[in-house]
């Protein structure tokens, strides 16, 4: 079951901001409890001319092959904006998860995509945790979470590790 049904962007220019406080995260994850995931985001522009049914397609069958998946929580799809950008997420239980969900057949098929779709994507890397029904925290999946130490909350984060890539030209 998808706990985070009431969650939703902030603003319509949502997709260039920091995933942390682009989203209605506090008022919409008091059923996650306390705890860490694991949040993949997708950012991309998609390519002038990209066959958005087929790319719909692909991205719907990776979605319901993701919600059958051990450690999904949830899945955030975008809508492209009128200059071609989106911001997508998932959110896992763990990054074991997440990387066993990515080496299914419907995600893999999704990605074959890429090059054919998008002008250019960037995957960023978040560890989100809560403890004792505190904020929601965001901080880089590569830095080590320090205890004790005030937490870093929404719009107080610096960006996150991040892997850009422009696919091939198309043709």
């Amino acid at each position: 079951m998808d706990l985070l049904q009431r969650l939703a962007p902030v603003s319509e220019g949502y997709a260039s901001q920091p995933v942390a406080s682009a989203f209605n995260w506090q008022d919409a994850t008091a059923e996650l409890g306390d705890g860490e995931w694991y949040l993949v985001a997708f950012r991309s522009v998609r390519r002038a001319g990209a066959d958005e049914e087929r790319l719909s397609l692909f991205d719907e069958l990776a979605h319901q092959e993701a919600a059958t998946s051990p450690g999904f929580v949830h899945y955030f799809k975008g809508p492209a904006a009128s200059d071609g950008s989106c911001l997508s997420f998932c959110l896992w239980h763990s990054r074991a998860d997440a990387r066993a969900a990515a080496g299914r057949p419907d995600h893999v098929r999704a990605v074959s995509l890429i090059d054919d779709m998008y002008e250019s994507y960037t995957l960023e890397f978040h560890r989100v945790t809560r403890e004792a029904s505190g904020l929601l925290t965001f901080e880089p999946y590569d830095r080590a979470p320090v205890h004790g130490a005030p937490a870093v909350h929404a719009g107080q984060l610096a960006p996150a590790p991040t892997l850009s890539i422009l696919p091939a030209p198309a043709g």
